[in-house]
């Protein structure tokens, strides 16, 4: 019998995967020797059986080993990382890169693109005039070295597996299982050569999780992988009923990134911004405990010294970045129907207005327009009166921003008393 028709047919029937039936059908995808049908029936297989603790890490080191590995040890010393499960106006990498750097600590990171309703942080990058994502390793390294920060696109030596597998898991309807996204997630973390990682877990409407304890078991199992690689991982749980900050869009986001990175900007951004903060500073060799690393960032978001670190990264990539010279495009208007609260801004309405527009892509060759977006001018908790804008959506194309003006207008629900205050930090493992 064929080899992986008989691995198939043991996950359909509940068995369990040894590592080397994991090893070979990983080697397989990558070399072409198993066929992309036998791959996806496998994974259909392992969504609706599940995978066990020992196959999701068996699974990661397959994919970790599937492609080259980088050695930051050269740098002697930690290099920080985060990773965001998606979520609609995420732009705290852009905040949090120069602010780890600006606390004396090394961020390095590689980055993807937005697909569907979420942003990726190379799109929000690009949208800076000549910001380059593409950096041979070496060049990584120095600037690393040089200014404590880079964020670049992820190389196709890296972990090759899992960008065909997530290719597969994308149109075949296997992508919601908690195993293989762990082991996506943190294959490419362990790969990248990073020190430590915190994971930014989203919650809610605009997150992949839709509730908590969802999120926690893909906490757990990044967890289990990161340990076992000897990568420390901590987890953030954060809210994604509505939208991060006001802006949704690509500049549209490093705009307000720079608002923060200024001592402004949304105060739901910065808290995110200075809780991760302080779940990655500790491992950055700096004699620093949680509470002295907020402090210390909380510093240097006030001082200036985080932005001038922004400005230094994109100089350094070769961004030119000039903050208040960003010309934004027409604009269509959401009115508020009546006065009242804002009780719910939905987060995926949102995100899918936005792609609407022109900021997102369906499908990875698609194009984004930099410019494109939603700004909020409401949040949960927030008066308004009849006829006030909620919402403005920013389109080069008058359909595009009818269409998406429409889906902003069923994102908002108004009452007459306010709604109880929501969490944005839900929890912490």
């Amino acid at each position: 019998m064929d080899f992986v028709h008989d691995v198939i047919v043991r996950k359909r029937d509940g068995g369990e995967l040894d590592e080397p039936r994991l090893r070979t059908f990983v080697a397989g995808v990558v070399s072409g020797a198993v066929p992309s049908y036998q791959a996806s029936a496998l994974l259909m297989a392992m969504v609706l059986r599940g995978l066990s603790d020992d196959e999701t890490l068996w699974l990661a080191r397959a994919m970790i080993d599937s492609g080259k590995t980088l050695d930051l040890g050269v740098l002697r010393r930690p290099v920080l990382d985060k990773h965001s499960s998606g979520g609609v106006g995420d732009k705290v990498t852009l905040v949090l890169a120069p602010l780890v750097a600006a606390c004396g600590a090394v961020f390095g990171k590689m980055s993807g693109r937005g697909l569907g309703h979420t942003g990726g942080t190379l799109d929000k990058l690009e949208s800076i005039p000549g910001f380059r994502v593409k950096l041979p390793q070496g060049d990584f390294l120095r600037q690393l070295e040089r200014i404590g920060v880079a964020v670049v696109s992820q190389s196709e030596r890296v972990v090759p597996a899992d960008r065909l597998l997530y290719a597969l898991r994308d149109v075949t309807g296997t992508v919601e299982s908690d195993g293989l996204i762990a082991a996506s997630i943190m294959a490419k973390k362990v790969a990248s050569g990073t020190s430590a990682v915190a994971l930014d877990l989203k919650v809610g409407r605009g997150a992949f999780a839709a509730d908590l304890a969802h999120a926690r078991e893909i906490g757990r199992l990044c967890r289990l992988i990161g340990d076992a690689c000897g990568r420390p991982t901590t987890c953030l749980f954060s809210a994604m009923e509505q939208p991060l900050g006001r802006a949704v869009g690509n500049r549209l986001e490093v705009e307000e990134a720079w608002q923060v990175l200024s001592g402004e900007g949304p105060a739901d951004v910065r808290e995110l911004v200075l809780e991760l903060a302080a779940e990655l500073l500790p491992s950055a060799d700096l004699g620093l405990d949680a509470g002295e690393a907020r402090a210390r960032a909380e510093a240097a978001l006030d001082d200036g010294r985080a932005a001038e670190h922004f400005e230094r990264w994109c100089f350094v990539q070769g961004g030119d970045w000039r903050p208040g010279q960003f010309h934004r495009l027409a604009g269509h208007e959401t009115e508020a129907p009546q006065d009242g609260f804002v009780t719910r801004v939905d987060a995926l309405a949102v995100g899918r207005a936005a792609q609407v527009a022109g900021a997102g892509r369906q499908t990875v060759d698609d194009k984004v327009d930099p410019a494109a977006g939603v700004l909020l001018h409401h949040k949960l908790g927030e008066a308004v009166a009849a006829g006030e804008p909620l919402a403005t959506v920013f389109s080069r194309d008058p359909a595009r921003r009818q269409e998406a003006g429409a889906l902003l207008e069923a994102a908002f629900t108004l009452a007459d008393r306010p709604a109880p205050a929501a969490p944005l930090i839900l929890g912490r493992a």
